[in-house]
């Protein structure tokens, strides 16, 4: 017996830890292409895509951002994209405040690190040979 798994809801989640001006709108992006976590800086950066998987806007206090990625991770799954990560940029770039946690930040407090939440549901599916297949359209 094997498994079908479909995704009923993915949300990915950054935690705002230095505030800005309020009104700024934030999007996540698809990443495009590989990057190395030990060498990428913003000049050397991969693309991201031109739609976002949701927006927030900053409002001067710090606290969790919330994109819901649903379709992306069912895309990654499906194969429709490969998995570079996700990007989450104000739509002139750049890398002013606000801020928020990276992975980096687990040793200060690991419980804001950046998170994606997948709730699924799995299938069993039957396996059947080939031979089963035919045998029972004939």
């Amino acid at each position: 017996m094997s498994w079908s798994i479909s995704v009923d809801s993915a949300t990915f989640e950054v935690y705002e830890n230095l505030t800005s001006d309020a009104g700024v709108t934030f999007g996540a992006y698809r990443i495009l292409a590989d990057w190395d976590e030990a060498t990428v800086i913003w000049g050397n950066r991969p693309a991201w895509g031109s739609s976002a998987y949701g927006y927030i806007t900053t409002d001067y206090s710090t606290g969790w951002w919330s994109f819901d990625v649903t379709s992306l991770v069912e895309d990654w799954l499906d194969g429709v994209y490969p998995n570079y990560g996700i990007c989450i940029t104000h739509p002139g770039g750049g890398c002013s405040p606000p801020r928020v946690c990276a992975s980096e930040y687990s040793p200060v407090d690991p419980s804001l690190c950046p998170k994606l939440t997948i709730v699924y549901t799995e299938t069993a599916v039957e396996d059947a040979s080939w031979g089963q297949i035919k045998a029972d359209f004939e």
